[in-house]
Parts: structure tokens; sequence; C-alpha cells
């Protein structure tokens, strides 16, 4: 009896060691993005709301995260993005891994599975299986980055918004790949 308690109580001095070694830290960001619009065909023109094909659409761009830095260059995160288009406003969950080289960092996230948000005065609230998958590079500055990617939406079958109707579970194959360019500001 004493043996095991003895074990249980090695096991976690030792796990909040090593939680003590791993740095976690908040960030947060605020930035401008601007998205292009496009397809590889003419049958698959996006159009969502009166964008067409070849449209830039401005907007403004925040997260919010919990991070762990798993050495200098290694970062996970999980939290939530904002996106805001001046009258329309939209939130989901997001998680994170971003590797440092130099002054660039590579991001991939992966985002969605519940959306909320303002569409006007009216809000919103979408539960389904759609899965926003980004990848970015970004080059940075002090407390500021530049840099650009690439994201789509996976599967919006069990979402029944207007916004999502162009987009489906053929997404990628349909060539319905979003790129954008944002600046970033860290909040501290």
């Amino acid at each position: 009896m004493f043996m095991k308690r003895s074990v249980c109580v090695l096991a976690f001095v030792g796990l909040c060691a090593s939680l003590s070694a791993i740095d976690f830290q908040k960030r947060n960001e605020l930035g401008l993005s601007g998205i292009l619009i496009f397809s590889d065909t003419v049958e698959d023109t996006v159009e969502v709301e009166g964008l067409s094909n070849g449209t830039f659409l401005p907007f403004i761009d925040a997260g919010f995260y919990g991070q762990l830095n798993l050495g200098p260059s290694l970062h996970f995160g999980m939290g939530f993005r904002v996106a805001s288009i001046i009258l329309a406003t939209m939130t989901w969950p997001t998680v994170y891994a971003e590797l440092d080289l130099w002054r660039f960092s590579l991001n991939a996230r992966l985002g969605g599975g519940f959306f909320a948000g303002l569409a006007g005065f009216y809000p919103f609230f979408l539960i389904g299986d759609a899965l926003l998958p980004e990848v970015s590079l970004w080059f940075r500055f002090a407390r500021s980055r530049l840099g650009v990617g690439a994201l789509t939406l996976l599967s919006a079958s069990s979402l029944n918004a207007t916004f999502f109707e162009d987009f489906g579970v053929d997404t990628i194959k349909g060539g319905k790949v979003l790129l954008y360019i944002s600046y970033i500001w860290s909040l501290r």
C-alpha cells in the first residue's frame, strides 16, 4: 500500500515538474486581412452574396489563444478566431501548430465545428462538420507580422446557412481555396 502511494506521489511530482518546464502563455492578435476569392474553372466560380471570381474582400481578424511553447521555435495553441466584415462578425474555435525559422513562421491551423456571430443585429449559431484548414507563412517584425496563406472549407453538409451554400464536401476538388494576405499585431 505504501509503495503504491509513493509511486503515485512521485508520478504526480514528476508530472508537475515536467509541466512547469513547458512555457505556457497567452497569445492575442489583431490584424487586417484580405481574402482573394477565386476558382480554377469558370463552372466552379464562387459567388457568395454578390462576390464573384477575383474579388478582394478586406476584413478585420483577431485571435485569442493559449499557447504552449515547446522549445524556442515550436508552438502549439488553441483558442478562437474572430473575423469581421463591417456588419457581419463570426467566431470559431481554432487549434494551431507553428514553427519559427529565423524571422519566418510556418503556421497550420484547423478551426470550425461551431460558428457564432452577428449578421447585422441578428445573432446566429451554427454547429456542424464544417472545418477550416489553413496554412500560412509569416515574416515577423518586433510585435507584428506580415503573412500570406490559404484556407478552405472542407464540409458544409450539416450547416444550414446561405453563406455556405456554394461550398461543399468537394471544396478542394472544386478549386474553392481562398488566398489571403494579413498584417497582424500582437496584443499584450
